[in-house]
């Protein structure tokens, strides 16, 4: 099947394919609906999904501008107040005043377009660029995300196309970095991007893209654990019954399965 020219990547979409190449074309290629619930606990999942999006447009309102105490007086929830009173003591110390909020780039990569949105990005006082991404899932450990599409892909996309953001001058791999930042605890996982890495990533995003786009079959992924909490689980013949929440293992590394309700969706405002 081939890609319509204008079909743009995202890091959610590659993703999907490092996961399950079947999956990738079910969701993005097929567009195919599948009435299937993704996790057991569909109340908590869902509860969890609509904290994490009040949490991201309390942020995205705060970067804009909103006094931290207009926005305070909105929060009813009380684990949204905790991670609320975390990030305004990590945000103003780590963060300057001048923000990109909910930025979107894109940038052509191995005759394809590759796409970032970012929550924030905000330019330091030394010149140096940091990419926060927040996350109110379960916190990961570094050697998961590091593998991470995510991972690879916001670094290179600011790289290749974050010019505008540095008076018109690209921005050396080297005063790039990336934090995850985790709501449940108020920390960071750090990335620093040097000129050999971004040399690395990029040559690892283009054999992706190219092996995508070459693609005439996708196969169902060979490790099933993926398929635990995937929505197409039982058109695959893969079991029909959701996952249980309470099943996934905290320690899974890049080969494991934990459920990130952060990439279920990329949140737009």
């Amino acid at each position: 099947m081939r890609l319509p020219e204008d079909f743009t990547f995202s890091q959610s979409m590659l993703q999907d394919f490092t996961d399950c190449p079947r999956r990738f074309e079910l969701r993005y290629l097929l567009d195919a609906r599948w009435p299937a619930q993704e996790t057991a606990q569909a109340l908590l999942y869902e509860a969890g999904q609509q904290k994490g999006q009040e949490f991201h447009h309390l942020a995205h309102q705060h970067a804009l501008g909103v006094p931290a105490d207009v926005l305070t007086e909105t929060i009813a929830d009380d684990d949204l107040k905790i991670w609320w009173t975390r990030y305004l003591t990590w945000q103003a110390a780590n963060l300057p005043a001048e923000r990109f909020p909910e930025l979107t780039l894109t940038v052509p990569l191995a005759d394809s377009l590759l796409m970032a949105k970012y929550d924030v990005v905000a330019k330091l006082a030394d010149g140096s660029f940091l990419i926060v991404d927040w996350k109110t899932g379960r916190p990961q450990k570094r050697l998961r995300l590091a593998d991470r599409m995510q991972t690879l892909v916001y670094p290179v996309v600011l790289a290749r196309g974050g010019d505008w953001l540095n008076d018109g001058q690209p921005i050396a791999p080297e005063r790039i970095r990336l934090a995850y930042w985790f709501a449940e605890t108020g920390e960071t996982v750090d990335f620093e991007l040097t000129a050999e890495k971004l040399r690395k990533d990029e040559a690892r995003l283009t054999s992706l893209l190219q092996s995508i786009a070459a693609s005439t079959e996708f196969a169902k992924t060979e490790n099933e654990r993926h398929c635990c909490f995937c929505p197409y689980r039982s058109l695959c013949e893969r079991g029909e019954l959701p996952g249980n929440l309470d099943e996934l293992d905290e320690e899974d590394g890049p080969d494991g399965l934990s459920l990130d309700l952060d990439e279920i969706e990329e949140i737009s405002f």
